[in-house]
């Protein structure tokens, strides 16, 4: 396991242990150079939460939205519509660069699958906008 988030919890405690001393024992210099300390990086460490949660985020979408376009092309397969299913994956692989940017990808997937998906059969699977409403 990474230690440096470990690390880091450990000086923010460190550091607002010795903020409250320098308040308790009236040590200014402690104070003035502890508590912004102490604030800057748990700023630090919320940020970094945010950008994580941001990231799970965006894969479980992805992952969502990659399934239900897998699902669709193989319902066509299944259905007979092999032409279609390989016309879709050809117009993928030409529209599709390797980008999480402004939900491009997402677009890009799930056109495909309301084209292919004619009798409601792709629908059962996990919708990229469902995985991420909590």
């Amino acid at each position: 396991m990474n230690a440096i988030p470990f690390l880091y919890l450990a000086i923010l405690l460190i550091l607002l242990i010795l903020w409250l001393l320098g308040e308790a024992l009236d040590r200014p210099l402690l104070r003035r150079i502890c508590g912004p300390l102490s604030a800057l990086l748990l700023a630090a460490v919320v940020s970094g939460f945010a950008v994580l949660h941001v990231a799970f985020d965006d894969s479980i979408r992805y992952s969502g939205a990659m399934k239900r376009f897998v699902s669709a092309l193989v319902n066509a397969i299944d259905r007979g519509e092999s032409d279609r299913a390989y016309d879709e994956l050809r117009r993928f692989d030409q529209i599709s660069i390797e980008t999480y940017e402004g939900g491009a990808l997402l677009e890009w997937l799930s056109a495909p699958v309301e084209r292919l998906d004619e009798n409601g059969d792709a629908s059962s699977a996990p919708s990229p906008e469902g995985a991420a409403v909590r």
